[in-house]
C-alpha cells in the first residue's frame, strides 16, 4: 500500500511538473474564424497597461507576459452570458473565452501600436475548435457554451515565429502556451 502511494504520489507530481508538455503534445486548437479587436477606451485599464509596459523592453515575450499577467489579474472565469469588451470588462472582472481572449488580445494589440511594432508583429483573436489527439473535444457536448473555444496567437513578422496562447487556460492552469494545427 504504501509503495502504491508513492508511485501515485510520484505520477501527479510529474503530470503537475510537466502540464504544459502534457497539454501541448495532446490538446491542438484548429482556427475557424478570427474575431475583430476591440479598441481600448478604458481609462482604467490603459493606466494598468501603461504602468505594467513602463520601463520594459517591449518584444514578443514581454507583450505576451504583460498581456497575459493583466488578464490574468482581473479577469475570473464565467459560464454565464457576459460582455466580450474588455472597456466593460475591466469592471465587471467575469469572462468566458471569448472575453478572456479579446481582452488578450486588445492588451497585446494597444502594446504593439504604441511601440511602434506594427510592421514587426501582429496580434490575432482566433475562434477555434480543441482536439485531444486528433478527437474533437466539442461533439461530447450538447450546451452550446462549448461549440467552440477561442484563442490568440502573436506573430513575429520578421522572424515568422508564432506563439499560441490560451489565456482562459493560461490563468487556470498556468500553461502559457498551447499548440495550434
Amino acid at each position: 500500500m504504501k509503495r502504491t502511494l508513492k508511485i501515485f504520489g510520484i505520477l501527479i507530481l510529474i503530470l503537475i511538473l510537466f502540464r504544459g508538455c502534457i497539454y501541448r503534445n495532446t490538446i491542438n486548437y484548429g482556427e475557424i474564424g478570427v474575431r475583430e479587436e476591440v479598441e481600448l477606451t478604458n481609462q482604467e485599464l490603459l493606466n494598468k497597461i501603461k504602468s505594467k509596459s513602463a520601463n520594459r523592453n517591449i518584444d514578443l515575450k514581454e507583450i505576451i507576459n504583460i498581456a497575459n499577467s493583466i488578464t490574468n489579474e482581473e479577469l475570473s472565469f464565467t459560464k454565464n452570458q457576459v460582455s466580450d469588451n474588455p472597456n466593460e470588462l475591466i469592471n465587471t472582472n467575469r469572462a468566458n473565452c471569448i472575453g478572456y481572449s479579446a481582452f488578450f488580445n486588445s492588451i497585446a494589440n494597444y502594446l504593439i501600436r504604441q511601440n511602434d511594432l506594427e510592421n514587426e508583429m501582429v496580434a490575432k483573436h482566433h475562434v477555434g475548435l480543441l482536439d485531444f489527439m486528433g478527437i474533437n473535444l466539442h461533439q461530447f457536448f450538447d450546451d452550446p457554451f462549448f461549440k467552440d473555444h477561442d484563442f490568440n496567437t502573436i506573430e513575429n513578422l520578421v522572424s515568422g515565429e508564432i506563439v499560441s496562447i490560451d489565456p482562459s487556460v493560461s490563468d487556470y492552469l498556468m500553461i502559457e502556451r498551447v499548440t495550434k494545427r
